[in-house]
């Protein structure tokens, strides 16, 4: 059910199948894949074409001059040499005169030649540039038909997706909490909820216990698409509402008993319990089969002194009983409120949407009693088979003992009915009934209630820059010496030698003298560099507080629990989404998103993703091993 163009009746189709909280938006860019061909490049021009351009214009002067001096150098020696030969002969002459024109002529047409040589190689790299730049131009033409084709069909296939897609309970869930919010975004939700339910499941029965009326949009959708809706306001339309009415005497005794200890810690004194329910039992084994709310409170006057209200026999039984005067005061006092219920009752049949509206006005005790009772007779009707319920929404649940919550919620579940509870906030009774399903979580104003939410959802393990060093530092040396050194030797001998002529006198003198000097010089220079960072494996939570503190009015964090994890999605639960075009009103399953070389637009990271399913048991398999990256 998705349209590139808004629907025609965009109200209706909120009570269409299929069981939707809100809608997820489904960014349809993300699935845009890059044409990954790259553009022709232009071909070169030929390297032998430029190095003959090089050659050509590196020697154009030399070749100039050579080819000059070539042809006017023979032009003259010819006709210096020439004429000498041939002064004599007139032929002869004129013919050295033509070949020294013609090797001057050479000589000039050699330099015209060398000359433009250059310009010729120019010629040639220029008109195989423009062969090049040609070519380049149709590949390129060519190549930019085939991109606008993968263009055409990626938007003809992005505008083929949905871009809302409907947020559903998983599978199997027969119960959604619904924690925080403010009354305009409960009134969406019930509009948007409420009318797939009534579409999906048929027979609702909501009870409003905020005294704020909230759904008063979901009845005007309900009359809109043909569907009958019952609205009883109470405790103003009590009389013809009978709370009480088809159940038996011991059923009807344990629901006000509960509601009369619904609110006292652990259930009150079970000796009180007891005693009120033993009171409660015989008065209605004298008044029965005729038990009513009235007759039953006339008996309750009857020890009080106030006669006349039942026959005379039932008064005779029940001055017999002779029970305490305060347990009959209290017992009547906390049921007078009750009096007037069902002494005229409807006889309207079900509707397709039955809203029990508590006023906000009264009293407590009032609004309390009329709570437990109403939960009561929800339990009753959910037992009931022959008007079967397909779903029960409760507003305002937060003062319900969780006991009666779970009793309710254990009956729903085997009958396959939808429950759902709304809670305005997260406190000491919520947090002992959240949890039984999904649960989806709206504005949450006090940290408190918010650091709950979040602790509820998780955490999870992530990296993170711990620590973050970066060093520079330098070293310079220099080191300069001199050295002079100088060093001078004298010695000398005297001796006596024979020999064969006689005695001989000789004097040996020695003497040396050094010299040295030196100069020696370092330098050294040296720089460092670093930069290091470090991260650290953390177990935060997978939600901020801050993010349920700051949530739009018509948000809302549903929380899915599969395998082994929870799965976060962020759900829009405004109903004017329904006017947009591409809204699907079904779950739409999610396609794989491009690799991220491919992807025009970076993909986004998920809120929090489920981790892998434990393995069956009996079967050995290894640890898993987790991708650890900062």
């Amino acid at each position: 059910m998705t349209s590139p163009v808004p629907a025609p009746k965009p109200f209706e189709q909120l009570a269409t199948e299929g069981e939707r909280l809100g809608w997820i938006f489904n960014d349809r860019n993300l699935y845009r894949r890059k044409f990954m061909e790259p553009p022709p490049e232009p071909a070169p021009v030929p390297p032998e074409l430029r190095e003959r351009l090089t050659r050509a214009q590196r020697g154009v002067v030399k070749r100039v001059l050579i080819s000059l001096g070539a042809g006017l150098g023979l032009a003259v020696l010819i006709g210096c040499c020439g004429g000498v030969l041939t002064r004599d002969s007139d032929g002869g002459r004129t013919l050295v005169l033509f070949l020294a024109g013609l090797f001057a002529l050479g000589g000039v047409a050699g330099a015209i030649v060398a000359g433009l040589q250059p310009s010729l190689a120019r010629k040639s790299v220029d008109e195989a540039q423009r062969k090049a730049e040609a070519e380049h131009a149709t590949a390129y033409a060519s190549w930019d038909s085939r991109r606008d084709w993968h263009d055409q069909q990626q938007q003809r296939a992005v505008d083929a997706l949905p871009e809302w897609s409907a947020a559903s309970p998983s599978p199997g869930t027969r119960r959604v909490d619904i924690v925080g919010g403010t009354s305009y975004g409960w009134e969406a939700v019930l509009t948007v909820f409420g009318g797939s339910l009534l579409a999906t499941r048929g027979r609702m029965v909501l009870a409003d216990f905020t005294g704020e009326a909230l759904p008063g949009e979901l009845m005007q959708l309900a009359l809109g698409t043909g569907r009958t809706v019952r609205e009883v306001v109470l405790p103003a339309e009590l009389a013809s509402f009978d709370l009480v009415a088809g159940l038996e005497p011991a059923e009807l005794v344990d629901g006000l008993v509960e509601a009369m200890y619904g609110d006292a810690p652990g259930g009150g004194n079970r000796a009180e319990r007891s005693q009120d329910a033993s009171l409660l039992n015989r008065i209605a084994t004298v008044l029965a089969p005729d038990l009513t709310m009235a007759r039953l409170l006339a008996a309750l006057r009857v020890w009080l002194g106030q006669t006349g209200q039942l026959s005379p026999s039932e008064e005779e039984q029940l001055l017999l009983l002779r029970p305490e005067e305060s347990r009959a005061r209290r017992i009547e006092a906390f049921l007078h409120p009750l009096e007037a219920m069902g002494s005229d009752p409807a006889t309207t049949p079900p509707a397709d949407l039955t809203c029990l509206v508590a006023e906000g006005g009264g009293g407590r005790a009032q609004h309390e009693l009329l709570k437990d009772l109403l939960v009561q007779w929800l339990g009753h009707q959910v037992r009931r088979e022959s008007t079967p319920i397909g779903s029960l929404v409760l507003l305002g649940a937060d003062e319900i003992d969780h006991r009666a919550i779970e009793r309710l919620s254990t009956l729903c579940e085997r009958r396959g009915i939808r429950l759902v509870l709304f809670f305005s906030h997260l406190r000491a009774e919520s947090l002992q009934t959240i949890g039984g399903g999904e649960v989806a979580l709206m504005r949450l104003g006090n940290h408190q209630e918010a650091a709950q939410a979040a602790e509820f959802v998780g955490r999870g393990h992530k990296f993170v820059l711990s620590q973050l060093t970066r060093t520079l530092g330098g070293e310079e040396t220099h080191t300069l010496a001199d050295t002079t050194g100088e060093s001078e030797t004298k010695g000398g001998s005297k001796g006596e030698r024979s020999s064969r002529h006689g005695l001989r006198r000789y004097t040996t003198s020695t003497w040396s003298k050094t010299r040295n000097w030196s100069q020696t010089e370092s330098t050294a220079n040296g720089t460092n560099w670093s930069d290091a960072e470090s991260a650290q494996r953390v177990y935060e939570y997978v939600l901020e507080p801050r993010v349920l503190q700051d949530l739009p009015e018509y948000a809302m964090i549903l929380v899915k629990h599969e395998g082994r994890g929870s799965v976060v999605q962020a759900v829009e639960v405004d109903p004017a989404i329904v006017t947009l075009p591409r809204v699907s009103m079904l779950p739409i399953a999610q396609q794989s998103l491009p690799d991220p070389a491919e992807a025009v637009v970076p993909q986004p990271r998920p809120l929090a993703a489920p981790e892998p399913a434990a393995p069956a048991w009996g079967l050995i398999t290894d640890p898993p091993r987790r991708q650890q990256q900062p």
